[in-house]
């Protein structure tokens, strides 16, 4: 762990705090025993006054973080008709000879879409255990960490991509300049690079402070967009609002050109982080009460329930459950368990509070009086997949970042 002195982006020092959420663990650290305990770390969200990137406040090594990774992108459904419907229609934009590059492929949930439909890819996904499943799939993966130097090496064995996918991905990196160096040094004149990430407004205004990890090492606004891709030779040419993971931001950069037109979405979206608060103090410290309010009020609620003798289980062993179980100190007797369908989280542990992740037919053999949704951006997929599967008074709750009338959960329907 290193405390870094000065913002990660711009190098400037003028950062104030905007959320501070205590000293948790790294959300993904799913242990397969009880005994072991992860290291926590302070989780402070910070904001640069100079280039609007707001950062946590410490860097943990990313070999700690992405050397043995737990998530698989194709477990979601959504996620994958996302990837698909994304390869669907940059593929009208390649020509045979073209080749697509994917930074931090995953398990191939986005690159499969592109082979079968002809095209020539190349996948860089750090975590070992992931990126063998990949492979193993017949989708050529490196095993790496993604940077300037391996950049350089991917040009000289296999020339410019004509498509570089970078989603989700930018805002995981320590090194964030060296990272967007390497999409400058892969960048040909007929590259186009694709950047999705959730924009860092969904914190301020839709509360959604459970999206901050340590494994997000950056919440990124497009006013850094601007500024990291004009560091770096590149520019922001565009600007695309999806509904992916809440609401997100798709950014399309190019190589510098003084005849590249900017689209109007990339002036506005820039405006309204200007006029939100973004970098003001006070905002974020109105947030910050809400936001301890708010995990007050759902452990209480968990509490309240247990007297009643009934039986809380979560669905979701995501990086938000992290996140609020630990920041509200929630331990087994509140919630037994956690369901999860992915078999990489199944047989572990939600980090220090000890929750065990199991799979969905051992929390509905649990009859319990309550199910709560954690990653609450695919709750609707999570909804279908349960139907008619829980008893008929089982109450379906989503993990929500919002408070309403003071209750800290959203009832989305009893019988499902």
């Amino acid at each position: 762990m290193s405390r870094p002195k000065s913002c990660r982006g711009c190098n400037g020092e003028d950062l104030f705090t905007a959320l501070n959420l205590g000293q948790l663990p790294l959300a993904n650290f799913l242990t397969n025993s009880l005994v072991v305990k992860a290291t926590t770390y302070p989780l402070v969200l910070e904001i640069c006054n100079d280039c609007l990137l707001g950062q946590v406040s410490v860097s943990v090594d990313p070999k700690d973080v992405f050397e043995d990774y737990r998530y698989l992108s194709s477990i979601s459904t959504s996620f994958v008709k996302h990837a698909k419907n994304f390869a669907i229609e940059q593929s009208k934009y390649l020509r045979d000879s073209d080749w697509v590059l994917e930074i931090a492929s995953n398990d191939g949930y986005l690159l499969n879409h592109f082979q079968q439909l002809g095209v020539k890819v190349l996948g860089v996904e750090p975590a070992l255990n992931v990126a063998r499943i990949s492979n193993e799939k017949g989708i050529p993966t490196l095993n790496a960490f993604f940077g300037s130097k391996l950049a350089h090496d991917i040009l000289k064995e296999k020339g410019y991509p004509a498509l570089i996918v970078a989603n989700n991905v930018l805002a995981h990196v320590p090194n964030i300049v060296d990272f967007a160096q390497g999409l400058s040094v892969l960048c040909g004149p007929d590259t186009r690079i694709s950047v999705e990430n959730p924009s860092i407004l969904n914190i301020l205004q839709n509360n959604q402070f459970d999206t901050i990890y340590h494994e997000h090492y950056s919440y990124l606004s497009v006013t850094f967009m601007e500024f990291l891709s004009k560091k770096v030779g590149l520019i922001l040419a565009d600007l695309e609002l999806i509904p992916t993971h809440g609401g997100s931001n798709r950014y399309w950069l190019r190589v510098a050109d003084e005849n590249q037109k900017i689209s109007a979405t990339v002036h506005e979206i820039s405006k309204k982080e200007m006029e939100s608060g973004l970098g003001n103090f006070e905002v974020w410290q109105s947030l910050a009460k809400g936001v301890q309010d708010y995990l007050l009020g759902f452990k209480e609620w968990l509490v309240e329930a247990n007297l009643r003798g009934e039986i809380v289980c979560g669905y979701g062993a995501a990086a938000k459950a992290s996140t609020i179980l630990n920041a509200a100190q929630i331990s087994t007797d509140l919630i037994p368990m956690i369901a999860d369908a992915s078999p990489e989280k199944q047989q572990r542990f939600m980090p220090n509070v000890g929750i065990p992740i199991v799979n969905i037919n051992t929390v509905i053999d649990a009859n319990p009086d309550h199910l709560i949704i954690f990653p609450w951006n695919i709750a609707e997929e999570i909804q279908k997949e349960l139907v008619g599967r829980f008893k008929s008074t089982t109450e379906i709750w989503t993990q929500l970042p919002t408070t309403i009338n003071g209750l800290s959960v959203q009832k989305r329907g009893n019988v499902i």
